[in-house]
């Protein structure tokens, strides 16, 4: 890190941004903690009803001439807040790094991803375009015209607070809809600076404002107000659940990114080195804490040894520490809460009788972090297989016809991604059409990149983010029939 991103000079203290200006918070403030060594770094603003109030009013009064203002000019705006971004891209990353528990490199990537992301988005929004369908009756013509959907409520988690606020920041802004941010209050400031690098490339008053509160009650009070068309949610099913109930009564549109437990299938034709060597960073990287992350390696019973050992090999090699320590390779979780709940399922899994090859604990240092733990022979009764992990935890079990593979992978009600190692066109087209993931990697991970669409299945989600179909997320095709005039 460089000398003036060193960790004393940064700020992370956060307002509110409503209506164009930071603001202190009715409902006082929450310490932000730094993962990586269980210290206070700042401060975060919490909104009360009037703050949101407050937001919700500026965002509907924003709302008109935002949607009227032509494509093209709204996505200059975006792609200048990447530029924008690009500047500050050591800044940015610095801060997410120590207020997320990242480690430099995975920082650096993110913020990366979300500069790629507000940039595709501007260039982008000029392009989204109608069309014209054959008229019913003689003279007549039809045509399908997108239209902004109004004022969005965005929800995001902490784990990736910088690509998930561009995602879904940049769809409903070049859909010409306005929003209110609610972001995570344990990764604020990054959010912070996305949104001020938006004010800085000319974005409006109003269009975007950021909150940060109790959540439920932030939640209750935007998904009852009559102004909210559309929602758009990052986490857990659980929390996904409760937010589609709050929604359902005025049938506000969601776009909804739950949890995932992401299966790899390992043929016997798989090379186990190309396996490790793909898979392991998206495993352990972020400390595990993402929804496409592999979590449960299904691998054939002739390779089985093999695999576990060069994967427990992968994990002992990583380097635990804060991401600012030159080495680190795997940063901290995101607080004592995950770290217990991984030592629980680890703790399950061994009761019934799966192994431990590696890890398996907290280890004795400030901070929040977990080993990089291998289990295998875990049994289909243990929560960990089908409660989501989120944290370096890789499950391991074996199969021996392709049927049964495909059979545990589907075993969780998760839909969202899975991956399939083979040389085998058959086995490729069977997983494809048969394995429940709404983003499949064949040989390769399966990023999330802002060009495609990106959905889960089944409690993994609904909707889509990112590519042409996460714009028109946020926008009503309407459909207009026209006949020529009689006279």
């Amino acid at each position: 890190m460089s000398a003036e991103h060193s960790l004393d000079t940064l700020t992370f203290d956060t307002p509110l941004f409503i209506n164009g200006k930071p603001r202190a918070g009715g409902a006082g403030q929450l310490p932000i903690v730094d993962p990586g060594t269980g210290k206070q770094l700042g401060s975060v603003e919490l909104a009360d009803s009037e703050d949101i109030s407050d937001a919700l009013n500026a965002a509907s009064r924003a709302f008109p001439a935002w949607s009227a203002t032509l494509p093209s000019q709204r996505g200059a705006i975006l792609k200048r807040a990447g530029q924008i971004l690009a500047e500050g891209a050591d800044h940015a990353a610095a801060v997410l790094m120590t207020e997320a528990g990242k480690t430099r490199g995975e920082a650096r990537g993110e913020i990366g991803r979300a500069i790629e992301t507000f940039t595709w988005n501007g260039e982008q929004a000029g392009r989204i375009e109608g069309r014209i369908i054959a008229g019913a009756a003689d003279g007549s013509t039809r045509f399908s015209v997108p239209t902004p959907l109004g004022v969005v409520a965005a929800f995001t988690a902490w784990n990736f607070p910088a690509v998930l606020c561009s995602r879904k920041l940049g769809g409903a802004l070049a859909a010409g809809c306005t929003v209110v941010l609610k972001a995570a209050e344990s990764a604020p400031a990054t959010a912070a600076i996305l949104v001020e690098a938006l004010v800085a490339a000319g974005l409006p008053d109003g269009v975007v404002n950021l909150v940060f509160g109790d959540p439920p009650a932030v939640a209750e009070q935007l998904l009852s107000s009559p102004v909210v068309k559309a929602a758009t949610f990052t986490g857990s099913t659980a929390v996904g659940r409760k937010l589609a109930a709050l929604a359902a009564p005025r049938l506000i549109r969601c776009v909804f990114e739950l949890g995932g437990h992401a299966p790899v299938i390992v043929c016997e034709d798989a090379d186990i080195d190309s396996v490790i060597v793909t898979t392991s960073p998206a495993k352990f990287g972020s400390a595990g804490q993402s929804c496409v992350a592999p979590t449960r390696y299904i691998v054939h019973r002739s390779l089985q040894e093999e695999f576990c050992a060069k994967l427990a090999a992968y994990a002992d090699s990583l380097t635990l520490g804060h991401g600012s320590d030159a080495g680190t390779t795997l940063g901290a979780v995101a607080n004592q809460g995950r770290v217990d709940a991984l030592v629980r399922l680890t703790k399950d899994a061994v009761s019934r009788g799966a192994r431990l090859v590696t890890g398996g604990g907290q280890p004795e240092r400030d901070g929040f972090f977990f080993e990089p733990t291998v289990l295998v022979d875990v049994s289909a009764d243990a929560d960990i297989m089908t409660e989501e992990p989120f944290g370096p935890i890789a499950v391991v079990t074996g199969y021996d016809s392709f049927d049964d593979a495909i059979e545990q992978a589907n075993r969780t009600a998760y839909g969202f991604a899975a991956y399939v190692f083979t040389d085998s066109l058959a086995r490729r087209n069977q997983a494809v059409a048969q394995l429940n993931a709404g983003n499949i990697g064949i040989n390769q991970m399966a990023p999330s990149l802002p060009d495609a669409p990106l959905g889960g299945l089944g409690d993994s989600g609904v909707g889509y983010e990112g590519g042409t179909e996460g714009i028109l997320s946020f926008m009503q095709l309407r459909l207009i029939s026209q006949s020529a005039p009689t006279r």
